[in-house]
């Protein structure tokens, strides 16, 4: 009886301990910017990854918020799913950006009007 209470009161310890590490490893959840002036900045050769980043600005009174690309992010155009190759030469856009937060902020995904 003396060992079962103890086993029980171990798992109950550890169950605690294990929630604070998993609690810990969270990361903050992605933001987004519904509506946007976006300026891309891209390298897109070919072979390589696409890499660069996008100013985003919400208003025309709103300081301008940069954010990371890679070759992780999806980009929609108009609706659609595409690649960085066919945006073409064009680099001011009207759009939304979906990012994450943490570290530095880095493009999820992309949809440009």
């Amino acid at each position: 009886m003396n060992r079962l209470i103890h086993f029980f009161l171990a798992l109950f310890v550890s169950g605690f301990a294990l929630h604070g590490v998993a609690e810990g490893t969270d990361e903050a959840p992605p933001k987004y910017i519904e509506s946007a002036t976006l300026i891309l900045s891209l390298t897109n050769k070919t072979g390589d990854p696409v890499k660069g980043y996008v100013l985003a600005t919400a208003c025309q009174t709103c300081a301008s918020q940069r954010f990371e690309v890679n070759d992780q992010t999806k980009v929609y155009l108009r609706g659609e799913l595409t690649d960085f190759a066919h945006l073409g030469l064009k680099i001011d856009w009207q759009g939304s950006v979906y990012y994450t937060p943490d570290g530095l902020p880095t493009v999820i995904e992309l949809f440009l009007n």
